[in-house]
């Protein structure tokens, strides 16, 4: 089978193949549904943009589903393109940058760890026919699916953190946390990666970048601006029900097991959550794992924030290619975690648990679905977990001292993919 696929992805043609085979299922798929192409999301962008400067950019509500425009002004200055386009014409746009996206993260999780770019210490070979094959099946896992149904952005902002983490510039790195937290906040998680490496350029380079988006919504929108940084930011329930089976943080989580939002028991929760994402980034990084020090910030980012659409877990796409490439490929527990996501977000169970709901409905619900509805956050402790015991393990006790430079290292028993 390892050789089979060896040979597809050395092939000329039959990764391009896969990929418009995915292309036609994808359009069937969608027009089989019962929103074809309505990209709600993408609908809410569009409109911020045109409400930017009539005052009522975080008033009004896009229909059907009346959702609010929930991001910094910055967000809305750049989607103002949007409005030079035709709706269709910017929908397939959408969709097929979305594409590369997933081509982009592909490439630049494999440059992370190594295998892939110049001067890369462990290249692999048939680096083109594995990227484009991970962008035929990486739409598949349901985080990456939804965000092409709901024409959301979150594929684009985890492109451009991971572009940031293996450009060759401490400022590049910066302004790639900087400008994803200008256009949606939580992705400002990420700093954590660069401050427990001590890089201070970067992070430093990250708040000028964020002060700069700031700057810009306040001379453009000074109200809503402000409004938005001294108000809106600070209240979750605009975004929609916490207690949503969508909404896979440790709040949601625990609002649908307990019947209710319990916010103490939350932050309780997610100071825990977040203690693990540090030991566990830490761990990783001394090991010299970037890529798995990278993915436990934004898995703890994932885990505290008060609202964590499934959609947004489109980080379990480069978690599944460390499991796939990393330097701990072989090892039991990471293949038994590969297989624990790929069941999780190949099967669906968030979007059958979200076809239960009904508008307005009570956090409570059947025990079987308050249970199902841990999946994400459930696997999320347990990736940390992982990859925290499984860098510490590798690290000698006279471990490397955190000045020295971070660059993947092989663990025992690892070979090629």
């Amino acid at each position: 089978m390892l050789g089979a696929m060896q040979r597809f992805v050395a092939s000329s043609w039959a990764p391009w193949a896969l990929l418009a085979l995915t292309l036609v299922l994808h359009v069937l798929a969608t027009l089989a549904g019962t929103d074809a192409f309505a990209m709600v999301d993408l609908r809410v962008y569009l409109e911020g943009a045109q409400h930017l400067f009539d005052g009522t950019l975080y008033d009004f509500f896009s229909e059907p589903l009346h959702l609010p425009f929930t991001y910094p002004t910055f967000s809305a200055i750049i989607f103002t393109p949007m409005t030079w386009l035709p709706w269709t014409v910017l929908r397939v746009l959408w969709q097929v940058a979305s594409f590369g996206a997933i081509g982009l993260i592909g490439y630049c999780t494999l440059r992370l760890l190594g295998r892939a770019g110049p001067r890369a210490p462990q290249p692999i070979a048939n680096v083109r026919g594995i990227v484009v094959t991970i962008t035929a099946l990486g739409l598949w896992l349901e985080p990456v699916r939804t965000t092409f149904n709901y024409g959301q952005i979150n594929l684009f902002l985890c492109a451009l953190l991971l572009a940031g983490a293996v450009a060759s510039k401490e400022w590049l790195a910066g302004a790639s946390v900087g400008l994803a937290a200008g256009i949606k906040l939580t992705p400002a998680i990420t700093g954590l990666y660069y401050l427990l490496q001590r890089r201070w350029s970067a992070v430093v380079w990250a708040v000028v970048f964020f002060a700069g988006t700031i700057a810009i919504g306040l001379l453009l929108v000074p109200a809503e601006t402000v409004r938005f940084f001294t108000q809106l930011m600070f209240d979750p329930a605009r975004t929609g029900p916490v207690w949503s089976a969508i909404n896979q943080s440790l709040r949601g989580a625990i609002a649908r097991l307990a019947g209710q939002d319990l916010t103490t028991v939350w932050l309780v929760a997610a100071a825990a959550a977040a203690a693990l994402g540090v030991w566990a980034a830490w761990a990783c990084l001394r090991a010299g794992d970037r890529t798995a020090g990278f993915l436990a910030v934004q898995i703890t980012g994932l885990l505290v924030s008060p609202i964590s659409w499934s959609h947004h877990w489109v980080w379990v796409l480069p978690l599944l290619l460390w499991c796939l490439f990393g330097p701990r490929q072989r090892l039991v527990p990471v293949r038994v975690l590969a297989v624990a996501w790929f069941v999780a977000t190949c099967s669906y169970v968030v979007s059958l648990l979200i076809a239960q709901q009904y508008i307005d409905q009570p956090a409570s619900r059947p025990g079987w679905q308050s249970g199902l509805g841990t999946v994400y956050p459930l696997l999320g402790i347990i990736t940390l977990v992982v990859l925290g015991v499984l860098a510490a393990r590798a690290i000698p006790p006279s471990g490397p001292s955190s000045d020295d430079p971070v660059t993947p290292v092989a663990d025992e028993g690892v070979g090629p993919a």
